[in-house]
């Protein structure tokens, strides 16, 4: 538990293939802002900037940290990428345009009460795999055996 604490719940990268369905459905636009909460090695980061959007990735893994800042590097996306080592319980997400979030089924309530705080009206939620109780969805695609799931504040 205390492991968890400091170092956030285990890295589980999505597939490509996942990554390119999640950034398509919130549909970003050159210059939005897209959070991307537990950003574990940063891939979803780079799909984001390759969009010449601004990714601002936040992970409590410092490990994943240091490894997804030299993947945006190499990437050579480092100018529309900002990594955050922390919480992402602790950041507000005010200046958000869209969110990606891939959390375990416990969290997902209280992260809905967290988007409709702090939120723009209609910023747009993509969930890797588990749904988010309480907020409106827009749409749901399957890649391969992954559900997505699209919403909106």
């Amino acid at each position: 538990m205390m492991l968890a604490l400091l170092f956030g719940a285990p890295l589980v990268p999505s597939k490509p293939e996942v990554t390119r369905k999640m950034v398509e459905l919130l549909k970003v636009k050159p210059g939005t802002t897209i959070y991307d909460l537990g950003s574990g090695d940063g891939r979803v980061l780079i799909e984001i900037a390759h969009k010449n959007a601004h990714a601002i990735g936040i992970e409590l893994n410092p490990y994943a940290v240091i490894y997804s800042w030299f993947r945006v590097r190499l990437a050579g996306v480092g100018d529309h990428v900002r990594i955050k080592w922390g919480n992402y319980w602790w950041t507000n997400l005010a200046t958000a345009d869209g969110v990606i979030v891939y959390g375990l089924p416990q969290i997902m309530p209280r992260l809905a009460q967290k988007f409709k705080t702090e939120l723009k009206p209609k910023t747009r939620i993509v969930s890797n795999s588990f749904q988010i109780p309480g907020l409106q969805l827009l749409r749901q695609e399957t890649v391969g055996k992954t559900k997505i799931y699209l919403y909106q504040v």
